[in-house]
């Protein structure tokens, strides 16, 4: 078995004009080495662990830079794929009759398929990003469910549209690998912003798609095309997207700081994490679970605006389709910048108050979510419930954010299973809270009711200060050059891995 490096990291910014050595390959490396040295070195200031201590997002320099533009941009084309159907149902129900869903009932039971497929992919992508590496995880969700975005205009009645709208739902797994991804790339300072600004980056995509996708089809109909057939052709534009960053991401980025996992792996200087053993322990958590239901009332709720808000300027305000495409997607754009602010604002109160801070950024924020949805609720003039609109979507992003600022300190060791379970609470949230917004009519009372209970689960937050508290510490137990095959409390079966 290899020794582990134990050559102490520079912490200082390189000022170098040449690159770090990539000793394994652009595909593999094990260590990022000074050409004159040999010793470890990166371009910007790192931890013990190698992780980032500073966040640039405008660079792509390897391995953290590059490793979070894929994270956000990634999600942000998954994203993009997931809802581009949502601002077209309505038309899709007047010119496909044939796909069956004329009826609000049949487009929200739809909307409530096409996220349940990420539930299940949200639960076991994690660990496999535990086990494999994100590169892999990522790049496989997005290359094998880019297949049914470009399926899905094949279909001829409701279930082979909403079967087409499972698979596509599980694009939506990305999300957990874009956590676990930077989780693992930058430092306790600076990981809630990380967190938070890729995820919000990416969400961005669900804001995008409701203004593009129904000027693709526009453009579709401008060549010529009805719109039973627009429709179908247009749904190839986020498929091919989707694709081909997937296959970029695979071929150009890293796993971590120190390379890709399969050859620290085979040197020994990590763990081969059990998938199994890492759920198990995400799952025992009681803290995953309390994320879990919080994460359902903000990015369930996001889910729920980003399939529903389209359909409900339409019918309630009397809109167009492209004009009520476009104000909807003022609710996703708001990811631009305000799930970062949620991040910013937990690491600000980590700063002043350790994770005591983080916990109250995080009620504060799920508590206004919650009143400006109730406000939004009431409006029933365009001119006022568009800035409520906008007002709301901030609180719910910076909610999502603030989630995300904690999950890297509940079980370090485990982030990826962590992060599954609390991701796939946004997914479980969004098919719950859709079924209230399917059986209450008309829309803004289910919107009212949803916004109670968003202020109810807010209080479920505070368990996290007692009794579950979560400690200030993502280091997690230091990692001895062994593969864990299977582990208990009793004992750590060791496997040397051969070269």
């Amino acid at each position: 078995m290899a020794d582990v490096d134990n050559t102490p990291v520079m912490e200082e910014t390189f000022e170098t004009t040449e690159e770090p050595v990539n000793t394994q390959g652009a595909a593999g490396a094990a260590k990022f080495l000074d050409p004159e040295t040999g010793e470890p070195m990166y371009k910007w200031p790192v931890d013990e662990k190698h992780r980032c201590k500073v966040l640039k997002p405008w660079r792509f320099d390897r391995p953290h830079h590059r490793a979070f533009f894929f994270a956000w941009s990634s999600f942000f084309f998954a994203f993009f794929g997931w809802f581009a159907l949502s601002p077209l149902l309505v038309n899709i129900g007047k010119f496909s009759p044939d796909i069956g869903i004329s009826e609000k009932e049949d487009r929200v039971t739809s909307n409530i398929i096409g996220v349940a497929g990420t539930i299940l992919m949200r639960f076991i992508i994690g660990p496999v990003a535990d086990r494999w590496g994100p590169r892999w995880a990522q790049s496989g969700l997005l290359c094998v469910f880019s297949i049914p975005a470009y399926l899905v205009g094949t279909a001829q009645n409701f279930a082979m549209f909403c079967t087409a709208r499972f698979f596509i739902g599980m694009l939506g797994g990305t999300f957990v690998v874009t956590q676990y991804w930077t989780s693992i790339m930058f430092a306790k300072n600076i990981v809630g912003s990380a967190n938070a600004t890729s995820a919000g980056w990416g969400n961005l995509g669900g804001g995008v798609t409701n203004a593009l996708m129904p000027q693709f089809v526009n453009l579709m109909e401008a060549f010529g095309l009805d719109y039973n057939m627009a429709w179908r052709v247009a749904m190839v534009i986020p498929a091919t997207f989707t694709l081909t960053i997937g296959i970029l991401l695979f071929f150009l980025a890293d796993d971590c700081p120190d390379g890709n996992y399969r050859f620290l792996i085979m040197s020994g200087q990590k763990y081969a994490t059990n998938p199994w053993v890492s759920f198990g322990r995400a799952a025992m958590n009681p803290r995953s679970w309390v994320l879990h239901l919080t994460y359902a009332t903000c990015f369930g709720v996001e889910l729920v605006m980003n399939g529903n808000l389209a359909s409900y300027f339409q019918t309630s305000f009397g809109l167009d389709e492209g004009t009520a495409g476009l104000i909807a997607s003022l609710f996703g754009l708001m990811n631009l910048f305000a799930r970062s602010l949620g991040g910013i604002t937990s690491d600000f109160g980590s700063k002043r108050w350790g994770m005591l801070g983080r916990l109250l950024v995080f009620f504060a924020t799920e508590v206004m979510e919650g009143l400006m949805l109730l406000t939004f609720s009431r409006m029933t003039v365009l001119g006022a419930a568009i800035p409520m609109l906008i007002l709301f979507s901030i609180f719910v992003q910076m909610a999502e954010g603030a989630t995300f600022g904690v999950v890297p300190f509940v079980d370090p060791r485990y982030t990826g299973g962590i992060s599954g379970i609390v991701g796939a609470g946004g997914n479980v949230g969004a098919v719950l809270l859709n079924l209230l917004i399917r059986n209450v009519s008309p829309t803004s009372d289910a919107f009212l009711y949803l916004s109670f209970v968003v202020l109810g689960v807010s209080f479920f937050v505070l368990l996290l200060i007692w009794p579950f508290k979560v400690e200030d510490n993502m280091d997690g137990p230091e990692q001895p050059a062994k593969v864990i095959v299977e582990e208990s409390d009793e004992e750590v079966a060791e496997v040397r891995v051969s070269e």
